[in-house]
């Protein structure tokens, strides 16, 4: 019995390693950023979510108009901020980096957009 509990732990570790390890592979190469976009309204949103997510590279875009945020998870050997910045131009709207601990005052400019 307790061979058996023995072989049923090292299997589960072993799992459980090799899991680690393919997602820290999958993750090496994705970084996550939030954009400040000039949007206002939930056709913007809608024209976002229909549009970014099919940008080479991007993995993943969480869209919250009330923060006028787009987060997007992409990987770095596809695409960069730069060209995620320009793919918003390209649909109308300003987009910028938004930096660690910028607060709302800064935040809320008039939008830009068509």
């Amino acid at each position: 019995m307790k061979r058996l509990a023995l072989i049923v732990t090292l299997t589960i570790f072993a799992i459980s390693a090799f899991n680690t390890n393919a997602m820290a592979k999958k993750k090496k190469n994705e970084k996550t950023l939030t954009f400040i976009v000039s949007m206002d309204c939930h056709n913007c949103v809608q024209n976002i979510e229909n549009n970014i997510p099919y940008e080479k590279g991007v993995k993943d875009l969480k869209v919250s108009l009330d923060k006028k945020e787009c987060e997007v998870t992409f990987k770095e050997n596809k695409t960069s901020a730069i060209k995620l910045v320009e793919a918003f131009n390209k649909l109308g709207y300003t987009a910028k980096i938004k930096k660690e601990g910028q607060d709302k005052k800064q935040e809320n400019k008039p939008t830009d957009h068509n």
